[in-house]
């Protein structure tokens, strides 16, 4: 949606705590409707929001990513499906370098029992996109277990050194 600066990167910080989740919901909804034109293009079958750990999203009270993918679900009337899942707790990515970012994620998610993803065109949502390690990872998994294709959505986009 734009460069994780200013007021947006203030939101996204907003977001990451249990009374930014009223935000959230507007943030995503504004997104989906920024992003029509390319969503409806894409044709996606469901939303898939990128997953928190469930120890770090119990101490954190929320996870803004599922919370925004609710949103563009919605808006878009599509459904929202949990079907990743972060098999192991990686380390912040904050200070990280990029090949670092994409090492600490590789192999973290997992496809829940249960999903078919044969075919399946997968809006992925997160809220901030850094050097793309998260996303990557994620977008990978779901391929690997059928989905033909997948879009990444998110607020905010580092830029700079260390963004990749």
């Amino acid at each position: 949606m734009g460069p994780y600066c200013d007021l947006r990167r203030e939101a996204v910080l907003r977001m990451k705590r249990p009374s930014g989740e009223s935000l959230a919901r507007a943030v995503g909804t504004a997104l989906a409707d920024r992003l029509a034109a390319e969503l409806q293009s894409f044709a996606g079958q469901w939303v898939v929001p990128v997953p928190m750990y469930w120890a770090r999203r119990a101490m954190r009270g929320t996870n803004s990513p599922q919370v925004l993918a609710g949103a563009v679900a919605a808006r878009l009337e599509l459904p929202l499906v949990g079907v990743l899942a972060r098999r192991r707790n990686t380390r912040p990515q904050p200070g990280l370098t990029p090949r670092q970012r994409f090492a600490n994620v590789r192999g973290a998610f997992s496809i829940g029992a249960g999903y078919d993803l044969h075919e399946r065109r997968v809006i992925l949502v997160d809220d901030i996109l850094t050097t793309g390690a998260t996303s990557s990872e994620a977008a990978r998994t779901l391929r690997k277990a059928g989905a033909s294709a997948v879009l990444a959505v998110v607020v905010a986009r580092a830029e700079g050194p260390g963004a990749g």
